[in-house]
């Protein structure tokens, strides 16, 4: 079965305006197009509702009951307990949080690991709470080549005193899935917690939590076709041993435990549209409608992604006769569909230039993996690379047009 791209685009508002139909978007990982459910609910809700929520008169009520819907409708695409899950501002504003919670378990003497390939949100909380309690930050170094973690260099970095590691789920550069099950069965024998930074993995898979073996994962919904917000799902025993940063009165609410600031009523709300959406698209190309929403979820899910595969498989293919420096395999075999590249004598930020001029959206830059980009010897890091990076609502047509004008650009 494969998916059908006319169908899924139908559900984008974008692609119905002239401006969407004309540009092919391949800066996804930097956030996605939002499905018209959430666009509707997010209307829905400002139009008709927005107030306070949970006030005792009919406004309050609806507003209430749509927050509500968002919470549970995030649960139920994770298959977890609300009670599990934080939803806060940004992934980046939940990892520091869940890194001040851990005060009690980070202390003196102990120590925390985090690893070069990693997004800044996963390394520099972690920094601070180490620098904070007197504690040691560890890093699990990349190869400097291939940008990629070595588990037996993990390995000689685990001792009795370590606490905490924390892993990307995969590189938002190098695009490398890690292996989280086989870290976890080699740390959780040591009482290790392992925090997992989903956000550059979910828009490509949405998260199976019931089989990953983590602590605490992290993603964003704004890089999976909602609002932007960032979602944090914490194993009850972990959550258990951390210091709230709730007001006092909520510390017996579990989900708000980690809350550090008043919640985004209608962006939350909208969350129940990602719902929305990965139902209808489900529904579309599968007959059992009798599913649970997460089993759902997961079966559209691997339709999306195996159309990117097919899509950044071709693009690969295409350049790999570019004077170009790969930065990740060379096939999508263990990897997402996030490709960067950088030319021998051209800029990044000139190719990415010269494709927005042929309607082609890309990005240069670090991408806040900048102690990655040090270890892979990237000199100018202003300049950094150039990062195409797909989601499931790209077409073949664009692909081939992103191949044209790279050819054209690169020489």
């Amino acid at each position: 079965m494969q998916l059908d791209l006319d169908f899924i685009r139908s559900q984008f508002p974008i692609f119905q305006t002239e401006l969407g139909q004309k540009i092919g978007f391949f800066d996804n990982a930097g956030g996605s197009f939002p499905a018209i459910q959430v666009v509707n609910r997010l209307t829905d809700f400002y139009k008709n509702y927005k107030i306070q929520p949970y006030g005792p008169n009919a406004l309050g009520t609806k507003a209430g009951e749509a927050m509500d819907l968002g919470y549970h409708t995030m649960a139920k695409l994770l298959n977890v307990s609300i009670n599990e899950m934080t939803i806060g501002a940004s992934a980046t504003q939940n990892l520091n949080t869940l890194a001040i919670a851990c005060n009690s378990i980070v202390v003196k003497g102990s120590e925390v690991i985090v690893t070069e390939q990693d997004h800044e949100a996963n390394i520099g909380g972690w920094e601070r709470l180490c620098r904070q309690q007197n504690a040691i930050l560890k890093i699990w170094k990349v190869q400097t080549n291939t940008g990629e973690l070595v588990l037996e260099n993990l390995e000689k970095l685990l001792t009795p005193q370590t606490k905490i590691l924390c892993i990307t789920h995969s590189s938002n550069i190098i695009g490398t899935i890690n292996p989280i099950n086989k870290i976890a069965d080699l740390i959780r024998p040591m009482g290790i917690r392992l925090v997992v930074d989903g956000v550059s993995f979910a828009p490509h898979e949405f998260p199976n939590l019931d089989e990953l073996k983590c602590d605490a994962y992290v993603f964003s919904t704004y890089k999976t076709y909602g609002t932007h917000q960032g979602i944090m799902v914490v194993r009850p025993d972990f959550l258990e041993e951390l210091e709230p940063q709730c007001h006092f009165f909520n510390e017996s609410i579990l989900h708000k435990r980690l809350d550090t600031a008043g919640p985004n009523h209608a962006s939350i709300a909208a969350l129940a549209g990602i719902g929305d959406y990965f139902e209808a698209a489900y529904n579309h190309h599968f007959p059992n409608k009798e599913l649970p929403l997460h089993e759902k979820t997961r079966k559209i899910s691997c339709l999306m992604n195996a159309h990117e595969n097919k899509i950044c498989s071709y693009l690969l293919k295409n350049i790999q006769n570019l004077p170009l420096k790969f930065f990740g395999k060379k096939t999508m075999e263990g990897r997402e569909a996030n490709i960067s590249i950088k030319a021998d004598n051209v800029s990044s930020k000139s190719i990415m230039k010269g494709l927005a001029a042929d309607n082609i959206v890309s990005k240069q830059g670090h991408f806040y993996a900048y102690r990655l980009m040090q270890a892979m010897k990237v000199t100018n890091l202003n300049d950094g690379i150039l990062r195409l990076s797909f989601s499931h609502y790209n077409s073949m047509e664009e692909v081939e047009r992103c191949v044209d004008g790279l050819k054209k650009l690169i020489i």
